[in-house]
């Protein structure tokens, strides 16, 4: 048939590449899975199940009644509900950005590596991408907050997208230094998109800043503290102005009945979480000053997650870790190069992992 119907210019760029969705190979439910910075803490896990046992049976088969969940909100955040955006992860706030904001040829900067969705999502909507490379170091990966300040100033983009911390290299900016990221966005009209996926496991935020910053959004997450991954639920936070055009573009509902149901129980069990996140902190201290000890190159990392370097023992740790854990083995990006990633889980679940290391190091 010759007059197929044909995807936009963007959607045909070759360069737009997605996995196959076909395909996939399911985790063995044997192995503890650190390898996507999900919350595997048991006593977290035990609550959120307990939490979704106890929905009304009435959640799965009626529509989203989302105004409940955006009130609870605000009072969480100590935002007005107008200042809010729900959706499906943080990711579908992320997106919901580049379709409000970007059109072709438009300038988008963000870090390399990162999220990988930014360079996804500028493909899509034709954006010029550009990507301001981490440094490896002594001391990990580095990228300075003049260099972004510098970027932004000769780039003048439509937007800058910032995860703090980011992912993988668990890297952050400072508060000061973050002020100054924000107001150079601001001073080539950029919209300025921080994405704190992995707060409060790394505690600052500038979260109540939107309410200053008329260029700003924060995105948040509940697949990391909150042990939601699998529900899909985060959210936005920006000035009413921006709010309002990211609902213009978002699905009909934002996300399903029993994502903001189970959201909106949760918010109930904040002490909870923080003590989830005080759990798994303590595992990856023990994990860390383990691999220390042992004479290992670390990377501390200020989300949920931490780096080691196996170095000539690399090869013979892999696999004798294989039947035992799912982790990041090694990374292509020159700034983590060498370096293995664990997502943090309690000092109780590390110590199997850090006895088999102990042993193939040992023998």
């Amino acid at each position: 048939m010759d007059n197929k119907p044909l995807p936009t210019t963007s959607v045909s760029n070759p360069e737009l590449w997605r996995p196959d969705w076909t395909k996939g190979e399911p985790r063995d439910a044997e192995r503890l899975w650190l390898d996507k910075n999900e919350n595997t803490d048991p006593v977290q896990t035990a609550l959120v199940r307990n939490v979704v046992a106890s929905l009304n049976p009435a959640t799965l088969h009626c529509y989203p009644e989302p105004e409940p969940l955006y009130r609870k909100l605000s009072e969480h955040t100590g935002l007005n509900a107008e200042n809010l955006l729900l959706s499906a992860g943080s990711d579908g706030a992320i997106r919901a950005a580049f379709e409000a904001y970007i059109e072709p040829g438009d300038t988008v900067v963000y870090t390399s590596p990162t999220f990988a969705m930014y360079a996804v999502y500028g493909k899509i909507y034709g954006a010029d991408c550009r990507a301001l490379a981490y440094r490896p170091s002594n001391n990990g990966p580095v990228l300075l907050a003049t260099d972004v300040v510098d970027a932004i100033s000769d780039a003048q983009p439509k937007m800058v997208c910032l995860p703090n911390p980011d992912s993988p290299t668990g890297t952050t900016f400072d508060g000061l230094e973050m002020r100054a990221i924000i107001e150079a966005a601001a001073r080539c009209g950029a919209l300025m998109l921080v994405d704190e996926a992995y707060y409060p496991f790394h505690k600052e935020t500038v979260l109540p800043w939107v309410k200053d910053y008329d260029h700003l959004i924060v995105t948040r997450s509940t697949g990391k503290a909150w042990g939601l991954a699998g529900v899909r639920i985060g959210y936005a936070a920006a000035s009413s102005d921006i709010a309002r055009n990211l609902h213009k573009v978002r699905a009909m509902y934002e996300t399903n009945t029993l994502a903001m149901a189970v959201f909106e129980a949760m918010l109930d069990y904040e002490d909870e979480m923080l003590e989830s996140v005080a759990r798994l902190e303590a595992g990856k201290t023990f994990f860390l000053q383990s691999m220390q000890a042992l004479g290992f190159r670390t990377l501390n990392g200020q989300g949920n997650f931490m780096h080691v370097a196996f170095g000539v023992h690399a090869e013979a740790v892999h696999e004798a870790l294989e039947n035992l854990v799912y982790y990041r083995k090694d990374f292509a990006e020159p700034c983590l190069k060498g370096f293995s990633r664990f997502s943090s889980t309690t000092p109780e679940l590390f110590k199997s992992i850090v006895n088999r290391i102990q042993d193939t190091v040992q023998q």
